[in-house]
């Protein structure tokens, strides 16, 4: 597997079968996408790439406007690596880009540079300049340049239409058994242990407390989780929210992980995201909140067990 980051001077591979894509959160749609590259690049004796930006477009363009990634950069192509394809191809995505219309991204980049044989691209396609480009028209510039072009249409779970932008939703209204369904895996929050108060431990439930990477924060609320580190997936209850009961003023992430005594300061972890069992509320004492915490400890690991 190539991770390909500059295409000055790129080796041609044998009859490459490109997946065009932002790929943002690598869910089942996605999926169902680099699926049919593999299969159309094993069936011509080629070669199978994922073709996808840093940064995301959005981010790049439209900075006030553009929604949370689900992932980030690294998560993505780490996503993309193990799918089974020979290579992903991350474009270092500028202004200079930006301005290409969609004929001169093809033309630069798809057959000039890669050579391609054949492009896989979603049915909800947009590239080159101010999104011009969609599914149709890379059809026709195919049909142009002497390439194939394969359009994988929508991909439904239950009657859903799988999208990041449905994903980003049902996280936002803190569906995580929903966004689960359509990613094909939980959602999950990458980041670096740091120093918190040490509330927790004061009142018998030390957590660990993460900085996050990843952009989309489930809203606040305790959840049923689980702590992803090198050696195993423990199960944890993790708070998200201001700690009202002792009227903090920043959000925070703190995780209290079962049966757990090591240090993991300064660590980088995965926390996954399995359900929410409460909103966060307002306790008249530390002693309340303890007591709630033992029983919602008591519901969480009940809904691990299942889970």
């Amino acid at each position: 597997m190539e991770i390909i980051r500059n295409l000055e001077g790129f080796q041609r591979h044998p009859r490459p079968v490109v997946a065009l894509g932002n790929f943002d959160g690598v869910h089942l749609g996605h999926r169902a996408i680099l699926k049919t590259a593999m299969e159309r690049a094993r069936a011509a004796g080629g070669t199978s790439f994922a073709l996808t930006f840093d940064p995301l477009p959005a981010k790049l363009l439209f900075p006030d406007k553009a929604p949370p990634l689900l992932m980030t950069s690294e998560d993505k192509i780490e996503a993309l690596r193990v799918s089974g394809l020979d290579g992903v191809i991350v474009l270092d995505f500028t202004r200079e880009l930006s301005l290409l219309t969609p004929r001169q991204f093809v033309r630069e980049y798809l057959v000039d540079k890669l050579g391609v044989c054949e492009v896989v691209v979603g049915h909800s396609v947009n590239f080159g300049h101010n999104r011009a480009g969609n599914a149709s028209v890379m059809v026709e510039l195919g049909g142009e340049f002497g390439f194939d072009v394969t359009v994988v249409g929508p991909v439904k779970v239950a009657g859903m239409e799988v999208s990041s932008t449905k994903i980003r939703q049902l996280i936002a209204d803190a569906d995580l058994r929903g966004a689960a369904r359509l990613l094909g895996r939980y959602h999950f929050l990458r980041g670096v242990v740091v120093h918190g108060r040490e509330r927790g431990r004061r009142i018998g439930f030390p957590t660990a407390n993460l900085e996050s990477e990843t952009e989309c924060v489930p809203p606040d609320g305790v959840y049923a989780a689980r702590m992803v580190l090198p050696d195993g997936t423990y199960p944890s209850i993790t708070n998200i929210g201001m700690r009202p009961t002792f009227n903090e003023t920043t959000r925070s992430i703190e995780s209290h992980i079962f049966d757990f005594n090591r240090d993991l300061y300064g660590q980088r972890v995965k926390l996954e995201f399995v359900e929410r069992v409460r909103g966060e509320r307002k306790f008249d004492s530390a002693e309340e909140l303890a007591r709630q915490i033992a029983f919602d400890v008591d519901n969480v690991k009940k809904i691990l067990a299942a889970a």
